[in-house]
């Protein structure tokens, strides 16, 4: 008996489906988008939106504190809009709910592309990968750019897949060569630089330079130097890209001036070079921190890289599925390569790399027809088999040690967030919490559909199976943990409580900005050493929000003046923040 799957076929998949996919999709990835904002990233980009909505600045928008977007405002312009539409007013689910959008369309996208151009088959595991990856679909819920560059980047390369390939044309169907239109390629990626900037032609650039060198039809090896750069596609994709991108760009050099021109520096030159060539210095991170990113934010599809290179190496993926799956691998490499030697390294960088690994992992799982199974498929196997099993018996190890101890208590040194996450986690098995225990039975049901799939050499079950595992894992941590701890640690709850106690009087932080807390007090917080910050009378008192962290760095004299209003029991690395009245002199204490 041939123990091989025999090669999935290419097709278009009915609209019916794909609108069944993107409500899955949604469902899916919309889970914790109401939790409350942490740090700085979020609460700012919706300050973004606010400056928008409340004071009409579409061009150039502030935040509470008067400093500029330092971005193209497409995703703060859509999410402004959807704010205005929905009643006017910016809280959690107005500022994701672009990231959610996209995310959704991102994953239908995946799915179609990938079936029309690699299998039906691999296109829905390339779905549930992708939805199922932690590293996705925590960034579906951020009120950042990311998630909409992702989808716009995608869009953008995937148009340009025909045009790249228009010598081939004997094996481009109709609709391929239909649509080698530069329009579409132009547009889609000008909406990319009007997300994220000049980045979005670099890594589109970087990628097809990768994949024409990995197909061996590099410019190079046809003895035409400038041959790519003479097709007339090129040109006008670029034209399109600029005069869509120069909607926003023109007006805002004009209106900024020289104030554009340094974020514009800043944000392009200067987070790519290192700070001893004029870059900004900011995130300095070696270079192996995209790498290592992409790894952990892919799993468990980076699992499945190892066999799906040896795959390719020694021939068990064929030959008609290769160029694409090629084609989307490229991208990835383009990101970890640039934002590798790039001098600023964020985890948000690794997004336009997940939908290139999840149509290449999806890859594995379909053979070439009537091949005999090899050493690639062998080690797929092994490796789903052993995964599976393994959270399965992980989750109900971790179920008898927690019901054997159901008092244990949430923690006392949760500063961590690692530490609080395992709290959170055990305490939900102790208790047989619903989420909990769907995702245990999920991944019981994961193991067991891969030892007998593994045992009857079926491929579609094995991928099947590590894509339950997957998603079961990534939702129980979008939808409950990360939504739990924020709830711990936001100062969502704490913010009102300050509002309610100093009742109008200022209103100070130790030093620097606090985003998170002048988003939900709804002012910017002035440090206790600026302008700002006035001096307390006996007419008009003066308050203090700091951690104990910040409580221990004031100066002595400082300290000695602050009187205890308030505390809160949030947690997090500086310990419970807390309100404090400033008073003119010293606080004596009986």
């Amino acid at each position: 008996m041939n123990s091989a799957l025999a090669a999935s076929k290419a097709g278009a998949i009915r609209p019916s489906l794909l609108a069944l996919a993107a409500l899955f999709a949604l469902i899916v990835l919309a889970q914790g988008i109401s939790a409350p904002f942490q740090k700085d990233a979020e609460p700012q980009s919706a300050e973004w939106i606010q400056s928008i909505v409340r004071d009409g600045r579409w061009l150039i928008p502030e935040d509470a504190y008067g400093f500029a977007d330092r971005k193209p405002p497409l995703f703060y312009w859509l999410a402004a809009s959807a704010a205005k539409i929905s009643g006017g007013s910016v809280d959690e689910v107005r500022a994701r709910i672009v990231s959610i959008v996209a995310g959704t369309i991102l994953a239908v996208a995946v799915l179609a592309w990938t079936a029309s151009n690699v299998g039906v088959v691999e296109g829905w595991l390339a779905f549930i990968f992708l939805i199922g990856t932690y590293g996705f679909a925590s960034r579906a819920t951020t009120a950042l750019t990311d998630m909409l560059l992702t989808l716009l980047l995608f869009m953008a390369y995937v148009a340009i897949f025909p045009l790249l390939n228009e010598d081939e044309r004997a094996t481009l169907d109709e609709s391929s060569r239909a649509s080698r239109d530069p329009f579409m390629a132009g547009l889609w990626l000008g909406l990319s630089v009007l997300t994220k900037g000049p980045v979005a032609i670099v890594l589109c650039a970087l990628a097809g330079a990768i994949y024409l060198s990995i197909e061996r039809r590099s410019v190079i090896e046809r003895r035409r130097p400038l041959g790519f750069v003479r097709k007339a596609w090129v040109w006008q994709t670029l034209a399109i890209t600029l005069a869509i991108g120069a909607v926003w760009y023109v007006p805002a050099a004009i209106y900024g001036k020289e104030r554009f021109l340094k974020i514009l520096l800043a944000e392009n030159f200067g987070h790519f070079m290192p700070a001893t060539l004029g870059g900004t210095g900011e995130s300095y991170r070696p270079f192996y921190y995209i790498g290592g990113r992409l790894l952990g934010g892919a799993f468990p599809m980076t699992l499945l890289i190892v066999p799906a290179m040896l795959a390719f190496w020694i021939g068990e993926i064929a030959p008609e599925k290769r160029r694409a799956v090629v084609y989307q691998a490229s991208m990835t490499l383009a990101v970890l390569l640039f934002f590798s030697i790039a001098s600023v390294k964020r985890d948000d960088y690794i997004l336009p790399a997940l939908p290139g690994i999840a149509i290449l992992c999806a890859s594995v799982f379909s053979l070439r027809e009537n091949s005999e199974r090899g050493l690639a498929a062998k080690i797929r196997d092994l490796i789903v088999l052993v995964f599976t099993v393994g959270c399965a018996v992980a989750i109900v190890v971790e179920f008898v040690l927690a019901r054997s101890r159901p008092d244990l208590p949430i923690g006392i040194n949760l500063q961590s967030s690692d530490a609080a996450f395992a709290a959170i986690f055990g305490q939900g098995m102790a208790s047989l919490q619903f989420p909990f225990v769907v995702c245990a039975i999920a991944l019981i049901i994961g193991a067991a559909v891969a030892i007998w799939s593994f045992n009857r050499k079926l491929a579609l079950g094995l991928g099947l199976a590590i894509a339950l595992t997957g998603l079961a894992m990534s939702t129980l941590w979008t939808a409950t943990l990360r939504p739990e701890l924020a709830a711990m640690r936001s100062l969502k709850s704490f913010a009102p409580q300050v509002a309610d106690a100093v009742k109008g009087a200022p209103v100070c932080i130790p030093a620097g900005i606090n985003y998170e807390f002048s988003f939900y007090y709804g002012a910017a917080v002035p440090a206790l050493r600026k302008a700002e910050c006035p001096h307390p009378t006996a007419e008009r008192p003066v308050y203090l929000v700091a951690t104990p962290t910040e409580f221990d760095a004031m100066r002595p004299e400082d300290r000695a003046r602050l009187k205890l209003v308030l505390k809160s029991e949030l947690i997090g690395g500086g310990g419970p923040p807390a309100l404090y009245e400033i008073k003119s002199s010293p606080v004596t204490t009986d």
